[in-house]
């Protein structure tokens, strides 16, 4: 697999969240993913997605700044647990995994960039 196909996923991700997609989510997402917010707080794919349609996580926009197989670093316009609309610059240490044939995303790591 190359570079460009783990981005794909990434990508996918990212558009997920940002249009509140159930299906992209579950495509970019393995089924026993963890996410992990900057908080430390971990979520399970379900409940990650959960948060993302329920509103309590809000996406608006993305920027990526640097990109390689195990680390992003993006500038994400984010409304999150009641916050303001931020940009925030976010590091994003990730895991992926293949799935059905499909690269996919094990574990996400998110701390400030």
């Amino acid at each position: 697999m190359k570079k460009e196909d783990y981005l794909k996923t990434f990508e996918l991700m990212t558009l997920g969240m940002i249009e509140k997609n159930r299906d992209k989510l579950e495509k970019s997402l393995s089924k026993d993913s963890k996410l992990i917010h900057m908080t430390g707080k971990s979520e399970s794919r379900e409940e990650y997605i959960v948060d993302i349609l329920n509103g309590t996580l809000n996406y608006y926009d993305y920027k990526i700044i640097s990109f390689n197989i195990s680390e992003a670093v993006v500038q994400l316009k984010a409304k999150v647990y009641g916050s303001s609309i931020s940009w925030w610059t976010l590091k994003m240490n990730i895991e992926y995994i293949i799935e059905n044939d499909l690269i996919k995303i094990k574990k996400c790591k998110v701390g400030l960039g």
